[in-house]
């Protein structure tokens, strides 16, 4: 892979996890919140109530929708999964790839780009995100039609959640072989010693 298709696949990834921070505050942890702190119309953080309810009536997300909608057994998972891993590595990773990026725009000031480490947290963040969306995706498929309509279902799986599935497989692919690249350097300066 050249420098320059590593830079822009950088950019892409740096917006993405620039995106993914108000996703994270204003939707997917917000059932974490304290409701006195976002449900009642006085309480300080009453717009994500409202964002919600937005949310659910545009894109009838069953996810977020209130009961009697069934909300699967691993779903709270995946929420406690994006507060103790999501959070704390897209914050990591907006750094990382701001610092990487930092330089001109046909490469980076850090000639290396992301350090291998870097790599390697990104590549296990693309395949949980790869599966943890996929997952989603599945269940959202089956949900009955008389409740989300198939136009509906375009939506959320080709839009919503088929967005963050695509860049997640595009993560995972690129960490794996630019790790790939890092690992058949090593064996070809073992052969040479």
């Amino acid at each position: 892979m050249t420098s320059s298709v590593r830079y822009w696949l950088d950019k892409l990834y740096l917006t993405y996890f620039l995106i993914h921070f108000p996703v994270l505050f204003c939707v997917d942890l917000v059932p974490l919140y304290p409701a006195s702190l976002w449900v009642p119309p006085s309480s300080p953080l009453h717009f994500l109530y409202e964002l919600r309810v937005y949310y659910i009536e545009t894109y009838n997300d069953q996810f977020f929708a209130p009961p009697p909608a069934p909300i699967p057994s691993f779903f709270p998972l995946f929420a406690f999964l994006e507060l103790v891993f999501h959070l704390p590595v897209s914050a990591w990773a907006v750094r990382a790839l701001f610092r990487s990026g930092s330089g001109s725009g046909s490469g980076s000031s850090n000639q290396g780009g992301l350090s291998g480490r870097a790599e390697l947290l990104l590549l296990v963040y693309g395949i949980e995100t790869a599966l943890t969306t996929a997952t989603c995706m599945y269940e959202a498929f089956l949900w009955d039609p008389a409740v989300v309509t198939a136009e509906q279902k375009v939506v959320l799986l080709g839009g919503l959640y088929g967005g963050y599935l695509a860049v997640a497989i595009l993560l995972t692919v690129d960490m794996y072989v630019r790790l790939l690249r890092r690992l058949d350097m090593v064996d070809a300066r073992k052969k040479v010693q």
